[in-house]
């Protein structure tokens, strides 16, 4: 067996949702066209169904109605959206020149339990995330995790999609590939595609019967490790 893990970063090894409310927060100060008024507990709302960083933009901007959970799904990046998006990254590359910038971010268990691994065969694991690489380089390296190869934002902007990425990559053809993230949407293309999808119940997407538990997901991980190094 020739074991990847493609992890997700927010919703699966990080609780992130405060962060990215605090740089939305900085954007609202900045510009008055994003300075429409919303409670952590209503961003929290629309966390469950946001995939990208562009889409708070409709959340917080003043001139758009305010968009239902449903709409959010369906709308596509456009030059208003792009906008924001832009303004969004400016924010938190400022707020990351603090360097207690990244405590905003709690690792879930989930990102313990693995770390170990994560230090000590770093080959077996590659971030996929719609995450700017700029935070997720600066988290992990705060951590202790500085050598996974990252593919963030900009990779999935370059090539289309997460499924894309790993296409691009070749990963299916030369490995057996699990893949871990808390959003369906992003799940859902890899059905078929790839040898197993773990759907986090631990992150900010409504969880099922097939969800898997951060214990469910270690164990599984845990497993196929020893399988590699039993048959090395």
């Amino acid at each position: 067996m020739n074991p990847l893990f493609l992890l997700d970063f927010d919703g699966v090894l990080f609780d992130s949702a405060y962060e990215a409310y605090t740089v939305c927060q900085k954007v609202s100060e900045n510009n008055k066209r994003y300075s429409r008024k919303i409670s952590f507990d209503e961003f929290m709302d629309f966390r469950s169904v946001l995939t990208d960083a562009w889409q708070y933009g409709l959340l917080f901007e003043n001139d758009r109605k305010y968009p239902s959970l449903q709409k959010v799904k369906k709308m596509k990046l456009d030059a208003d959206t792009q906008k924001f998006s832009e303004v969004f990254f400016e924010a938190r590359k400022e707020l990351m020149k603090d360097d207690d910038w990244v405590k905003l971010m709690s690792p879930y268990p989930f990102f313990h339990q693995i770390k170990k691994y994560l230090i000590k065969y770093p080959d077996l694991f590659k971030i996929v995330s719609t995450r700017n690489f700029e935070s997720i380089k600066k988290t992990l390296d705060f951590h202790g995790v500085k050598e996974l190869e990252i593919f963030g934002q900009e990779d999935i902007r370059l090539h289309g999609s997460k499924l894309a990425v790993a296409e691009h990559n070749k990963w299916s053809q030369d490995y057996y590939v699990i893949y871990i993230d808390d959003m369906n949407s992003h799940l859902e293309p890899f059905e078929g595609n790839i040898n197993l999808c773990i759907h986090a119940d631990w992150g900010y997407d409504k969880s099922s019967k097939e969800s898997y538990t951060q214990l469910q997901a270690f164990q599984i991980l845990e497993s196929i490790i020893n399988l590699k190094k039993d048959s090395d």
